[in-house]
């Protein structure tokens, strides 16, 4: 059900995920940035504010924080695991694999390193900061308006 607290968490997560997109465009390999970049990282965002952030928004600012960081992670991990995932597609279409397992296999490895590679200080705290005032601007909503 659309709630005040659904909206602003996946408004501010989308926020989060364009300016990670902003962030994270420059460390890619020169002429290796997707072109679905941005729209994956907004998308992520919108997703991880309306359902993991939304329906636990109201249960007070402590509670709050929490979710809040739980909401990033969730935009994160799903953002690195399709990244990787197309990856590896794009890899299977080349035969780089001797089998589905080794290509899903894959998926997880090139998580890794994506990660590894989007893990700079600038990157970490604007993930923290935006995760802290992210979670603050839902659950002022949801209080406000149930």
């Amino acid at each position: 059900m659309p709630t005040a607290g659904r909206l602003t968490a996946a408004l501010a997560l989308a926020v989060l995920g364009a300016y990670l997109a902003y962030l994270t465009s420059p460390l890619f390999k020169e002429g290796s940035l997707p072109s679905y970049w941005w729209p994956l990282c907004i998308l992520c965002g919108v997703w991880a504010g309306w359902v993991v952030m939304g329906k636990r928004a109201g249960r007070g600012y402590s509670a709050a924080v929490g979710n809040g960081f739980t909401g990033m992670a969730a935009m994160v991990f799903w953002i690195l695991f399709l990244l990787s995932g197309v990856d590896m597609l794009r890899k299977s279409m080349r035969r780089s694999y001797d089998g589905p397992v080794e290509a899903v296999i894959d998926v997880f490895q090139i998580t890794v390193e994506n990660a590894q590679t989007f893990a700079t200080q600038p990157v970490i705290v604007a993930l923290i900061v935006g995760a802290i005032g992210a979670a603050f601007f839902s659950e002022f909503y949801a209080k406000r308006f149930p």
